[in-house]
């Protein structure tokens, strides 16, 4: 008989894999967490990219520590930090090999650091897996609110409660790519980032994530989940033309909102004598606000992101 209380963060069994790295390190460790048997398969995954900050792994801790052993029905692996050299530096890829590890899947036993990294990965955690749900968020410099879809989970997307969906970037290579052609159904989901309401969005992770095991059979259902986000189209990322300031006219409350075409999202100022250089302004008839840069912040080159939005059709909410 299970002990009264206990939950899935007390029954998990953790394998560490050593992924060789530099003279300084030696090698790094990755762990893979297990808790459960039989199917079906479900596997949470954070910080496959090292600058998207703590709010995936807490999430996926959060959940661990939240959810009793009795509502385990299939076996739920845990990855809550996928890419450790990458994190510990605040990096998008670590400056090993300079690779995405979110574009390296299936990996290479025998290549560099982010490809032997993703091999591990690949092997441990993925393979075999028939949920994935791929923890990512916004960062220091950004705050979003949207799950990527792809062909065949669209309901897991609505299941994982975020604010807005989007058709994602459906490549082989990344993570939920490779899990899909090993049969899997998966999500990516962009939520986070540093701001006064960072607490409430890992909380809104959590209780999506929570949602999603449910009603894909790996935990048992809840009650009412999260409400499904709207579906938004068009993706269109608004990118500087040259260095600069970024001064937002948009910031934190302004994120998932809709706003009118023309609405200025935020200005590129000239460096040393603050003239506007350029203006970001919402591009379709109802535009929705999927990712923005909530502060001040030095722009060092043309084709930095600003803000990412989407078009909402009319008749969605």
């Amino acid at each position: 008989m299970e002990p009264s209380g206990q939950t899935l963060k007390d029954a998990i069994t953790w394998e560490e894999h050593r992924i060789p790295s530099s003279i300084a390190h030696g090698t790094v460790p990755v762990r893979v967490g297990r808790v459960g048997d039989g199917g079906p398969v479900g596997l949470l995954v954070a910080s496959v990219h090292g600058d998207e900050g703590p709010w995936g792994t807490l999430a996926v801790n959060r959940l661990l520590a939240e959810t009793p052993l009795a509502d385990l029905r299939g076996t739920l692996r845990v990855v809550p930090v996928a890419h450790p050299l990458a994190t510990e530096a605040d990096a998008r890829q670590t400056h090993l090999d300079l690779l995405d590890l979110n574009n390296a899947f299936p990996g290479d036993p025998g290549g560099s650091h982010t490809q032997r990294l993703a091999a591990v990965l690949a092997e441990h955690a993925v393979d075999g897996a028939d949920v994935v749900l791929d923890v990512h968020g916004g960062g220091s410099w950004n705050i979003n609110c949207f799950a990527y879809r792809f062909p065949g989970s669209h309901d897991l997307a609505e299941w994982a409660g975020t604010p807005l969906i989007l058709d994602g970037p459906d490549r082989p290579t990344s993570l939920t790519g490779y899990a899909r052609q090993g049969g899997a159904k998966g999500v990516w989901i962009e939520m986070g980032g540093r701001g006064e309401h960072e607490d409430a969005r890992t909380a809104a992770v959590t209780a999506g994530l929570r949602y999603a095991l449910g009603k894909a059979g790996v935990l048992t259902e809840t009650g009412t989940g999260p409400a499904p986000g709207v579906v938004g189209h068009d993706k269109t990322p608004l990118s500087t033309g040259a260095p600069g300031i970024y001064h937002p006219a948009l910031r934190e409350a302004a994120l998932g909102t809709v706003v009118p075409e023309g609405t200025v999202i935020g200005r590129l100022l000239d460096p040393v004598t603050s003239e506007v250089v350029e203006t970001y302004r919402a591009p379709f008839e109802r535009t929705v606000l999927a990712l923005l840069r909530p502060t001040l912040a030095r722009i060092e080159g043309a084709g930095q992101v600003v803000a990412m939005v989407a078009s909402l059709p009319e008749g969605e909410a």
